[in-house]
């Protein structure tokens, strides 16, 4: 028969189901023990995956502003717009012909055509060291009585040095010299007038040299002796009408007359002031002393001398200023309110002297022509283009254009062609006619 299962047996199996359970129990308690750890790092983990991220988002890109969001959803939406460009300025290099305005043949009862040319020369020394008849070319070809020039950068030193020939009419044949030097800075300003030499039938007045003109600051009487006869077709009357009775070097204020920007020459019916305005300077550091002094002083002493003579008067030379559109060839450029010559103030000052009875001469005769510039610059090569300015002149009293004056405005043009300068000569034509 069968025996009966030991009871030990029952008891390992029942103790070892009791140890199951046990067990079974207590990774029963463990799990709900851990529960809410388990939830907890679920929660945590996601938090710290997004810190993570935020860091390393912040690290590659500067934070946002609201205002930025804001604007690159609208950049989004609607297309960026394109940048004005800026208008168009002009540009004027073609130059309009001109026409011939004075015959000298037509002129009745004996008068006289009397041209003065105006020169901004940049040192006269250079023009003579690269062309030592420069001067006594310009005058022959042109027929010219007065040439007035401007910067010519000398001392007085240079006037009496054998090597230059400046002094004693050696350097135009048949023309007195007069000079005007700077006496504040070398190689600086300074201003110089020929006036061609005329016969005298009268007594000869005193020779007058050359350093008594810089020895005195008062008017000094012309020289009037004259070692060659010029014009021996002319009377004594006309001979005495083109010959100066009085020559200043001075405005009359000592701030303005140590550099030797002025020179004028009083004729009979009629004066005429060589002038070289100040530049206001690359940043306009005188621009100030420019239009609020110079300007103002030179008007005065104008208007002093048409006053105290009775006279027409004219004042002509490099004055620095581009007055008009038409003196400009690119007039409307951004850059020109702050250049020199082209700023408001200047244009401004230089209209408030035609405003006291005064005339642009070439713009009067020739109001509408363009591309007639006394100006470009060099180191830009703007002169075979054409891109200059008009900065020469010759101003005028009113009474210089009525017809039945004595001196009357004819004409006036440059001389584009001649080289030596980065300015060219300007010329004017008066008629100058003989007392009834």
């Amino acid at each position: 028969s069968e025996l009966p299962a030991p009871r030990r047996s029952t008891r390992a199996a029942s103790s070892s189901n009791s140890i199951d359970k046990v067990d079974e129990n207590e990774e029963a308690t463990n799990v709900v023990a851990n529960e809410p750890a388990k939830k907890a790092a679920k929660k945590k983990k996601p938090a710290a995956a997004k810190k993570e991220v935020t860091k390393a988002d912040a690290k590659e890109s500067p934070k946002r502003t609201k205002k930025e969001d804001d604007s690159s959803v609208s950049s989004q939406e609607k297309p960026k717009k394109k940048r004005a460009k800026a208008p168009p300025h002009q540009r004027i290099t073609e130059r309009d012909p001109l026409p011939k305005l004075w015959d000298p043949s037509k002129a009745s009862n004996g008068s006289y055509t009397f041209k003065i040319a105006s020169w901004n020369v940049a040192g006269l020394r250079a023009i003579l060291r690269n062309n030592p008849t420069a001067l006594s070319d310009l005058v022959q070809k042109h027929d010219l009585d007065v040439l007035c020039l401007q910067e010519t950068k000398l001392q007085e030193s240079h006037l009496s040095d054998p090597k230059l020939k400046l002094n004693g009419g050696d350097l135009i044949q048949g023309y007195d010299c007069h000079w005007s030097c700077s006496t504040v800075k070398k190689g600086y300003a300074g201003t110089a007038v020929f006036v061609k030499k005329r016969r005298k039938d009268s007594k000869k007045g005193k020779q007058t040299s050359i350093s008594n003109f810089f020895g005195k600051k008062n008017a000094t009487e012309a020289d009037t002796s004259s070692k060659t006869d010029i014009h021996d077709d002319i009377d004594a009357e006309m001979a005495k009408a083109l010959t100066p009775v009085q020559i200043s070097f001075e405005m009359g204020k000592e701030e303005h007359d140590a550099e030797g920007r002025i020179i004028t020459l009083d004729f009979p019916s009629f004066s005429v002031s060589n002038v070289y305005v100040p530049n206001s300077g690359q940043k306009l550091e005188r621009l100030e002393y420019r239009t609020e002094k110079w300007d103002k002083d030179l008007l005065e002493f104008i208007q002093e001398k048409k006053k105290e003579r009775g006279v027409p008067v004219l004042w002509v030379g490099d004055l620095n200023v581009a007055h008009t559109n038409l003196e400009v060839w690119n007039d409307g450029a951004k850059h020109l309110p702050k250049q020199a010559g082209v700023t408001p103030q200047e244009r401004a000052s230089f209209q408030g002297q035609l405003d006291a009875g005064f005339v642009d001469a070439f713009r009067h005769l020739h109001p509408t022509a363009q591309g007639h510039y006394s100006y470009w610059s060099q180191r830009s090569g703007n002169r075979e283009p054409n891109k200059g300015l008009r900065l020469d002149y010759f101003i005028c009293s009113q009474d210089l254009f009525g017809e039945n004056e004595s001196v009357v405005v004819r004409d006036s043009y440059m001389i584009p062609e001649q080289d030596g300068s980065d300015h060219c000569p300007v010329v004017l034509e008066l008629e100058i006619k003989k007392s009834k």
